[in-house]
């Protein structure tokens, strides 16, 4: 069996799991659908009509089979509260997550890139105190922070949730800033511990032996050594970002997915939290694969080892 068969049934079995999952846990809530959509002053008879048509009546073995299906064609079903489809109103919040993440995506790579200019010029310690104060900081005093500074010094302050204006872009800076911290400080501070370990591996000293200028180490040797353990690390702040962006969102009144979340839960509607969790998941699968297929083609020796196997 292949490495990429291997994968891609490892993705599909988790993918399964979290469909079952978000299906069992929704289902051992305490509270009745259909209740919920006809209101506490609805008649039993309507309740029980309402229920039948819903397939909430049927084993749960045959649910679970329907929900399998429609969530095979992406669809989530209708909102409890006022009848969206699910997946439209999944798909708009998400695309202003995506938006957010990738912003504090970009962010953290120019920072990373700067603490790895810093270390090159032997003037790392700029950015060390920085990367401390990054990983100290809660996310959420920092968003509070940068929100009332954001209100008073930051000249765009609305957002249309459309992307129609500019100014929509810009607004995200702050939240993005905030959402980057984390992952800045770890990933500068495990780039810079990788660019030490290799500066002092045998086949840099080899190349410096030979002649090699150290910016033809750097661009030959160290950068590919250090990009794996570096793209590893940054496959495992995608969750993280997907968390913190729930706290985020709210902070800055930005309609998004994590806004969306809260909203559903206040509201008790179910159908909306199982697409938004299943969604969410899914999305995190995809960007774990993407990386899985980058990784060779940033170093081959990373193919050689998967061919082998």
């Amino acid at each position: 069996m292949t490495y990429l068969l291997q994968r891609s049934i490892y993705y599909l079995s988790l993918s399964f799991g979290i469909i079952l999952l978000s299906f069992v846990l929704f289902h051992a809530v305490p509270t009745d659908p259909a209740r919920i959509m006809l209101g506490p002053n609805a008649e039993e008879a309507q309740v029980d009509a309402l229920r039948s048509e819903l397939g909430l009546d049927r084993p749960l073995s045959i649910q679970f089979a329907t929900y399998l299906r429609n969530v095979a064609g992406l669809d989530f079903g209708t909102s409890f509260v006022d009848g969206r489809a699910v997946r439209v109103e999944v798909g708009k919040k998400l695309t202003v997550t995506l938006v957010l993440i990738l912003a504090s995506l970009i962010l953290t790579l120019a920072y990373v890139v700067i603490s790895i200019g810093t270390g090159i010029l032997g003037i790392w310690k700029l950015t060390a105190f920085a990367n401390f104060l990054w990983v100290s900081l809660p996310t959420m005093f920092s968003a509070l922070l940068i929100a009332i500074l954001s209100a008073y010094y930051y000249p765009f302050t609305t957002f249309s949730g459309t992307f129609s204006r500019f100014s929509d872009y810009l607004y995200l800076l702050p939240p993005a800033f905030i959402l980057a911290l984390y992952p800045m400080a770890v990933l500068s501070r495990i780039a810079r511990a990788e660019m030490v370990r290799i500066d002092q591996s045998q086949f840099v000293i080899a190349a410096r032996a030979k002649g090699l200028t150290e910016s033809a180490v750097f661009r030959r040797h160290t950068l590919r050594n250090i990009l794996i353990p570096f793209l590893a690390a940054l496959s495992n702040q995608i969750p993280i970002l997907f968390t913190s962006t729930f706290i985020v969102e709210i902070i800055f009144s930005i309609p998004g997915i994590g806004s969306l979340l809260v909203r559903s839960l206040l509201q008790r509607d179910f159908p909306m939290l199982e697409g938004i969790v299943i969604v969410n998941g899914l999305v995190i699968i995809v960007a774990y694969m993407l990386f899985e297929f980058i990784y060779p083609l940033v170093d081959p020796r990373v193919r050689d080892s998967r061919g082998a196997a």
